[in-house]
Order: structure tokens, then C-alpha cells, then sequence
């Protein structure tokens, strides 16, 4: 049996408080270019996080969406330049294909899903907005946030942590590279 974590959608009061939070957030700390991009980007990690909380799967036009505006940003943030380019590219590769050897490694250890699809191409749209220390930052969140939702929830139902249990990342993740950009941009984080 495949156990899930909760995944009733949330009401439109919570989102749009979230949606108004992050657009605080980007106001009072970054330029008012930077904080239009968060806007966006808060704006397209909460339709990940609703659609993956609800159905455990990402929009495709949800990761292009995050894709394209990130290399907008990128563009008008560092210029047209090859080199910025080829980075962007290439931490984007690098980023999806991290994940996807870990989906892959996962799957021929545990005969199962551990990751889907959608967060591996999560992880390369994330590539035009940060830098690698920050890919990794976002991940550790992630990562760090779906633990401790499921450790919560097990104590607060009196329940077992079950290895078959679905815990939809994209919903952690999104957020957190909304998070680790902010914390890029606003020099936060080395």
C-alpha cells in the first residue's frame, strides 16, 4: 500500500495570503525589478506547490514558466552574454540530470518511485535563477522541509513512517528556490 502525505488543495485564502506575503517580502528588500521576477517566480512555485500537493504531479507549463522567466531575469539581470548562456545551460543540465541519476538510483535500489519526473525538471528550470551554491541551497531546504513534515505529521497522528509514503517535493521545492533566490539576490547567503 502507498501511503500519501495529505493532499487536500489548500482554499484560496492561504494562497493568496502566501502570494501577498512573497510580494511583501521582494518589495521591502530587493530593486523593483528583482522584486517584479519574485512576484513571478512566488507566483509560478505556488502553482507548483498547489498542483503537486493536490494531484503529485508538476505542470510542464509550470516548469517552462519557471524556466523561461528565469532566463529573462538572468538576461537583463547579467546581459546577453555567451557566457551566461552556456552557465545557465549548463547548470541546468547538470541540475536535471543530478536528480535524474537519483531517481534512477533510487528506483533500481527500492523497485520504486522516489521521485518524479516533474521534480527533476524542476530542478533545471531553477538553473536560470540561481547559482550552484544556491541549486544545492534549495535542495537542502526542500529536502530538510518534506522531513520535517513528515516526521510532524507522524507525531501529531501517532502514525508510522512508512517507506512507501508519497510526499509530493515539487510542493517543497518550488518554494524553496523562490527562497534560496531571494536569498541570492538580497546577499544574504556567501
Amino acid at each position: 500500500m502507498n501511503d500519501q502525505l495529505d493532499s487536500s488543495p489548500p482554499s484560496l485564502m492561504p494562497i493568496v495570503g502566501v502570494f501577498a506575503l512573497a510580494c511583501l517580502i521582494g518589495r521591502l528588500i530587493l530593486s523593483d525589478t528583482d522584486a517584479i521576477f519574485g512576484a513571478l517566480l512566488a507566483a509560478a512555485a505556488i502553482w507548483v506547490a498547489v498542483v503537486d500537493l493536490d494531484r503529485f504531479e508538476i505542470p510542464d507549463l509550470a516548469n517552462i514558466a519557471i524556466f523561461v522567466l528565469g532566463v529573462i531575469w538572468s538576461l537583463q539581470s547579467f546581459g546577453i552574454d555567451r557566457e551566461v548562456v552556456g552557465e545557465t545551460a549548463m547548470r541546468s543540465l547538470l541540475s536535471a540530470g543530478l536528480l535524474f541519476v537519483l531517481r534512477a538510483f533510487y528506483r533500481k535500489l527500492r523497485h520504486m518511485e522516489g521521485l518524479g519526473l516533474g521534480d527533476v525538471k524542476l530542478a533545471g528550470a531553477s538553473a536560470p535563477w540561481l547559482s550552484w551554491s544556491h541549486i544545492v541551497f534549495a535542495l537542502l531546504i526542500a529536502a530538510a522541509a518534506a522531513i520535517m513534515v513528515v516526521l510532524v505529521r507522524a507525531m501529531l497522528t501517532g502514525g508510522r513512517i512508512e517507506a512507501g509514503t508519497a510526499i509530493p517535493f515539487g510542493a517543497f521545492l518550488a518554494p524553496a528556490i523562490w527562497v534560496a533566490w531571494v536569498v541570492q539576490v538580497g546577499g544574504f547567503y556567501p
